[in-house]
């Protein structure tokens, strides 16, 4: 099985044996360097590239990808606090994680936009990389393995939070252009698990933006 991603046709399409199995709507960067302050949007970076794995994603690099989509959530009883479950169990807390005062308000808030509830959700639905992230690399010595002078891309499939809350919510789902990962529909990346897309030693390939299918 190997994927081909066209992004200047929004395009995501699974080979089997040569043969188009799967086509899916696909989002990525845009095709030159935007002005986002936090972090520019760059283009999906052509070039040939291995799955490696699927994760739940976490970076300090944004704000709410912090913390693990799904982590378990509860408020403190002085109202202004929410507390986080730990990998040990224990609990800690989003005051100190974020650095604010009153992180109550903000979930409460992000709830409400995405999911029209203005409460604090059981678990942590606002990962910018969603659920899960496929992660891919560069096969720089040509031995199909993660080894050598070789790193993750920093680029990956993933949904976001909005498109999650349009599939809970029973809203279209609509791709946007990402910071240069791939954006994909929550229904769609389960699919392609379900079919083996993504499993670890897959051919992925990322044509250049004038390239069609």
């Amino acid at each position: 099985m190997e994927l081909h991603f066209y992004p200047g046709q929004n395009l995501l399409v699974v080979l089997k044996s040569n043969k188009p199995v799967a086509k899916f709507e696909a989002m990525g960067g845009p095709e030159k360097i935007g002005e986002d302050p936090r972090m520019a949007e760059e283009p999906t970076w052509p070039g040939k590239y291995i799955i490696e794995k699927v994760e739940a994603y976490r970076t300090p690099t944004w704000r709410y990808s912090k913390l693990a989509w799904g982590t378990k959530l509860k408020p403190t009883p002085g109202k202004t606090d929410v507390w986080y479950q730990l990998k040990s169990g224990k609990w800690g807390s989003l005051n100190q994680l974020f650095g604010l005062n009153d992180t109550q308000s903000l979930v409460k808030s992000l709830n409400k936009q995405y999911y029209g509830k203005s409460e604090i959700p059981a678990t942590w639905l606002f990962n910018d990389f969603g659920p899960l992230a496929i992660r891919w690399f560069k096969d720089i010595n040509g031995n199909g393995i993660l080894d050598g002078k070789e790193t993750l891309s920093g680029q990956m499939f993933h949904t976001t939070p909005e498109n999650e809350a349009e599939k809970e919510t029973g809203n279209p789902v609509r791709l946007v252009h990402s910071h240069g990962c791939i954006h994909l529909k929550p229904n769609d990346r389960d699919r392609m698990m379900a079919i083996g897309a993504f499993k670890k030693g897959t051919i992925f390939t990322v044509h250049k933006y004038h390239e069609r299918y």
